[in-house]
């Protein structure tokens, strides 16, 4: 099971909103996000299609519930693309006061434009909350934080995902988003804004799971970080080791190691003897520094250019 169906199954287990106005918010954002209008002889339906079956029953639940609508559900299967749908559809006098408190504007209550969120589904923090969850539930996904974070929620009007994105930032959430083929994508990248997004809606269970991933991610990186780093030092003093090795035969076949001051030849014949060496050994073999050795080291390749030069 993926973690957006994990997830996803959690908020419909954990659903326990006080009131009828949170119920709505949240049926509402459903509606906006996999709900359709339908037309037949019995008048307008309400068609809805979800792979999650526990979102599909929460559906049915709240339909019943705060609409006394007529609920049938079904199972659509697209052998093409191997996958299974619920279908749910909504029939009787209550499909309109529902699309109604949605804002579709039915009745001609209310000015109609696509992508409308009536400002009575979000206008305090817990029907705010509520509604985002109804989004997630009926559009949202969210990548497995242990390959990467991503989230984000499927928009068909562009005015749908303006407003999710000032309700959001309105909770202390900032989102972007785009459009993508016919639709709209409100998203977000950043690990602790995916987070805080999915503790906002109540998935408290997988806000944890995503966290532990983070942690582990984290430390995972900083190890690889540091694995590189050393092997990076590594190849810089071997490469060091090696030029030394070169001046110091350049200098022993062209002037003869005699030739240099005894603190030099001692530093040059350490080189020779200990070839794969760090600098902090051969300091300790000396008994002298660190930057000690090293500036005599330097003084041999200097040396080394000279006799090149003449």
């Amino acid at each position: 099971m993926s973690f957006s169906s994990q997830t996803k199954d959690e908020l419909v287990e954990s659903c326990r909103l006080g009131s009828t106005e949170e119920k709505r918010s949240l049926l509402c954002g459903i509606t906006h996000a996999a709900g359709s209008m339908t037309l037949g002889r019995g008048g307008i339906g309400l068609q809805y299609i979800t792979e999650n079956s526990s979102v599909a029953a929460l559906t049915v639940r709240l339909g019943r519930e705060l609409y006394s609508v007529t609920a049938e559900t079904s199972i659509s299967e697209k052998e093409r693309l191997n996958a299974v749908s619920n279908v749910v559809k909504f029939t009787g006098d209550g499909v309109r006061d529902l699309l109604n408190d949605a804002g579709y504007g039915v009745d001609g209550d209310e000015d109609f434009e696509l992508g409308y969120i009536p400002p009575r589904l979000t206008d305090d923090e817990s029907k705010a909350k509520a509604f985002l969850r109804g989004v997630f539930l009926g559009a949202g996904s969210v990548s497995d934080p242990n390959k990467g974070y991503h989230l984000e929620l499927v928009c068909r009007y562009e005015k749908f995902a303006a407003t999710l994105c000032d309700i959001m930032a309105s909770l202390g959430i900032s989102a972007k988003f785009l459009p993508r083929k016919s639709s709209y994508i409100v998203y977000l990248k950043d690990g602790e804004l995916v987070s805080d997004f999915i503790t906002l809606i109540g998935a408290m269970n997988s806000t944890m799971a995503f966290e532990e991933a983070r942690v582990m991610r984290s430390v995972s990186n900083h190890i690889n970080r540091q694995q590189n780093f050393e092997d990076a030092n590594m190849n810089k003093a071997a490469a060091a080791a090696a030029q030394q090795l070169l001046d110091i035969e350049f200098i022993r076949l062209n002037a003869g190691l005699d030739s240099l001051p005894p603190k030099l030849r001692e530093a040059a014949e350490l080189r020779i003897n200990n070839p794969e060496a760090t600098l902090s050994d051969l300091a300790e073999m000396a008994e002298i520094s660190k930057s000690g050795l090293n500036h005599r080291l330097a003084k041999l390749s200097t040396i080394a250019q000279e006799l090149k030069d003449k």
